[in-house]
C-alpha cells in the first residue's frame, strides 16, 4: 500500500471515529473494555523490565546495517523492523493490557520478524507458553536468542501452522502482526474454528497499513462468530462472545 493512500485512510478514520471513551457504547462489556482497559493506560512492573531491550535490539540493527556485509533485501528488512520496534511500545503495551483483561489461557502469536510484541505476550505470565506460527528467517532466529539468552523469557515455543491445524488447539487469545504472511492468512479464514475456542479475542497489529493484512482484517469482521469489532486504526480488536450483538465501533485512540 502506498504512503499516500494510507495516509488519506488515516484521515478518513480520524473523521469517522468517535473521540470520547465510552459514550455511545450500548454493551456493559464493551464499554468496560473501551474505558477500564484500552483508555485505562494502567503501568505495569513487566513493561519498565521490556523497555531496554527494545532500544538495544535497535541498536544492535542498526549496526548489523552499518556493516554493510548484508544483502538489499536483508537491509530493508532490517530498516522496516527498527521501524516496527520503535514506533510500536505503546501499541504492545495495550495489548498486554488486552490479554490481562481477557485471563487468557491458550496464546498464539502470528507473524514474521522479530516479533517484540511476543515478548509482552510471555512476559504476562511466565506458567503459560505462547504459541508461535508463521516465525522463520534470521530475524526470528536472532530474535530467540535475544529473548531465550538475554531477556530470560523462556514460555513460548515455535510450531509448524499446517502441523497446529490437526491439533485443534482451542486459542483464545491471538495476535496477527502487520507481516503474517498471505498465505497463512488466507489459510486462517477458511480454518479458523479448527484453531479458536468460542470464546476468544483476536488482534490485528496495524490492520490497514498494508492491502494483505487489510484485506484479513475486512474479513475477519464479517465472520458470523465474530460479535465485536474495535478499528483504533493502529490496532484492530475481534472478539468471539457468546451472548453478545453483533457491532462494529471505530474509535479514536492516541497511541
Amino acid at each position: 500500500m502506498g504512503r499516500i493512500r494510507y495516509k488519506l485512510k488515516k484521515r478518513l478514520y480520524r473523521l469517522k471515529a468517535f473521540r470520547r471513551k465510552g459514550f455511545g457504547i450500548h454493551s456493559p462489556f464493551t464499554f468496560h473494555l473501551i474505558v477500564n482497559v484500552i483508555e485505562a493506560k494502567l503501568s505495569y512492573y513487566a513493561f519498565g523490565q521490556l523497555f531496554p531491550y527494545r532500544k538495544i535490539i535497535v541498536n544492535a540493527l542498526k549496526s548489523k546495517l552499518e556493516d554493510g556485509e548484508i544483502s538489499k533485501d536483508l537491509a530493508k528488512k532490517y530498516k522496516e523492523e527498527i521501524q516496527i520496534i520503535k514506533s510500536t511500545e505503546a501499541l504492545d503495551r495495550l495489548l498486554f493490557r488486552l490479554m490481562n483483561f481477557w485471563h487468557a489461557e491458550k496464546s498464539a502469536y502470528f507473524g514474521e520478524g522479530i516479533g517484540f510484541t511476543l515478548a509482552y505476550m510471555a512476559k504476562l505470565d511466565s506458567r503459560k507458553s505462547v504459541a508461535c506460527l508463521d516465525r522463520g528467517g534470521v530475524l526470528s532466529e536472532y530474535s530467540d536468542d535475544i529473548f531465550r539468552n538475554y531477556m530470560g523469557i523462556q514460555n513460548y515455543k515455535n510450531f509448524n501452522y499446517n502441523e497446529i491445524l490437526k491439533q485443534n488447539p482451542n486459542y483464545d487469545f491471538l495476535v496477527f502482526s502487520e507481516n503474517t504472511s498471505k498465505e497463512i492468512l488466507s489459510d486462517f479464514i477458511l480454518n479458523c474454528e479448527l484453531l479458536l475456542a468460542d470464546n476468544c479475542m483476536i488482534v490485528i497489529q496495524n490492520p490497514h497499513k498494508n492491502d494483505t493484512i487489510s484485506l484479513f482484517w475486512k474479513q475477519m469482521k464479517k465472520l458470523e462468530r465474530i460479535s465485536v469489532s474495535l478499528d483504533l486504526f493502529h490496532l484492530g480488536i475481534l472478539i468471539s462472545k457468546d451472548g453478545m450483538q453483533k457491532q462494529d465501533y471505530v474509535r479514536k485512540y492516541r497511541f
